[in-house]
């Protein structure tokens, strides 16, 4: 009786939204204003992902805090008016990694198929040991997650390998007891939890169509609350100086990064670091930095991302922050040390042909970043940019070589 009555209520929603030509109107009419802002909806629903996977003049780039920061250099503040033809749609939130990234692309697969997407990872996540309670908790939604572990688009290998990562957020898993036993069938894998994984999944996959109809709803209502929209967004095509632009964004951060000697953000230095950094002198060497690169989960899950990707012939970019090389040679890091993270890096997305970028050679450069996490400066956010408008245009191989390495 509990699935006869999920299902009338997930066909009653469809039939009240996706058979309505107003909602798909209303989403297409909207998506280039709603592109260059981050709200929960946008990176927790699909209705507006998969809007924006079908405009090309969109290029989708999910990443985490580094997309959520104010800058005058953000990609979505350079290429607001399309001066090259198209624009950037950010998605994320400040702990979206990688196995976050893949539930969004679980629940949109079809619409992701031979797309390019970016997908921007923050060196942090990498360096993380132990993941805390919950760790996949904060940027996950339901609907995401249903559609992972009930894709009907991904291997089960693959969905295997993200339930044993999910194993870790068991409170997230208990909001939902049908979706808890499925995660907990498949990380079992043993034939029999299998046989009764298949058999749950007519029921999953009725409860991500009822999350979906929702999603809808929910689009549509916030897109009517937002009174300040203007759907006409002005295309101004013109080149784009990048030495001009880039000088620029050097004199300003030279200003505005000039009160201690990592770069770090005069402000952010001032109200946080000022009083942390003196404490993390010589706190770590080479060993305990490179057995967290061997420990981490973050590798695993963007293995299993790129694997996913692969499986539906995306064309995914790796685009990476450095590594604050200075600040790390204070702590004890050396840069032999922090190679290992590029290489990894650059290794990784070789086995599933993905280019990367890297920023290695920036490792040392002092205003590349802001602060000991990784968030883009004014002067990265122009590197980002440009890294952004060469793969969409496909000119990667005009880059400085010694900023990327391609697997293609």
């Amino acid at each position: 009786m509990n699935h006869l009555a999920t299902l009338a209520l997930s066909l009653g929603l469809l039939l009240g939204t996706l058979g309505d030509d107003t909602h798909q109107a209303l989403t297409h009419q909207y998506i280039h204003a709603l592109a260059p802002l981050m709200f929960p909806l946008k990176s927790r629903g699909s209705e507006l992902q998969r809007e924006a996977l079908q405009n090309k003049d969109l290029l989708l780039i999910y990443g985490s805090s580094e997309l959520a920061f104010d800058n005058p250099y953000h990609a979505s503040v350079v290429f607001a008016s399309y001066p090259t033809g198209f624009t950037v749609f950010p998605i994320g939130g400040g702990q979206t990694t990688s196995l976050i990234i893949l539930e969004d692309v679980a629940a949109e697969a079809d619409a992701v198929r031979g797309q390019k997407i970016v997908i921007s990872v923050s060196p942090p996540f990498f360096f993380l040991h132990d993941p805390p309670p919950e760790y996949y908790a904060a940027e996950s939604s339901a609907l995401h997650l249903s559609a992972l572990v009930f894709s009907p688009d991904l291997s089960l290998a693959i969905k295997q390998g993200a339930a044993k990562e999910l194993e870790n957020s068991p409170a997230m898993l208990n909001q939902d007891p049908q979706l808890a036993l499925a995660v907990a069938r498949l990380a079992s894998g043993t034939p029999e939890d299998l046989a009764l994984y298949d058999q749950s999944l007519p029921d999953g996959e009725t409860e991500t169509a009822r999350l979906h109809a929702q999603d809808a709803l929910d689009t549509d209502q916030y897109i009517q609350s937002r009174s300040d929209l203007n759907p006409d967004v002005p295309h101004q095509a013109a080149p784009i100086d990048w030495q001009a632009l880039l000088q620029q964004a050097e004199q300003e951060e030279q200003a505005s990064a000039n009160n201690n000697p990592f770069g770090f953000d005069n402000q952010v230095w001032t109200e946080k670091y000022s009083k942390l950094v003196p404490e993390r002198e010589a706190q770590h060497d080479d060993a305990w930095f490179v057995d967290n690169l061997d420990h981490t989960a973050e590798f695993t899950d963007l293995d299993l991302l790129l694997r996913g990707l692969s499986e539906l012939d995306a064309q995914p970019l790796i685009i990476s922050q450095p590594i604050p090389g200075t600040y790390y040679d204070y702590m004890g890091i050396s840069g032999q040390a922090r190679m290992q993270y590029y290489t990894r890096l650059r290794a990784l997305g070789a086995q599933y042909g993905a280019p990367v970028v890297d920023f290695e050679n920036h490792d040392t450069d002092s205003h590349f970043v802001t602060d000991p996490n990784s968030h883009l400066s004014r002067v990265g956010w122009v590197y980002y940019d440009q890294a952004l408008d060469a793969y969409f245009h496909e000119t990667m191989g005009q880059l400085d070589p010694g900023e990327w390495s391609s697997g293609r």
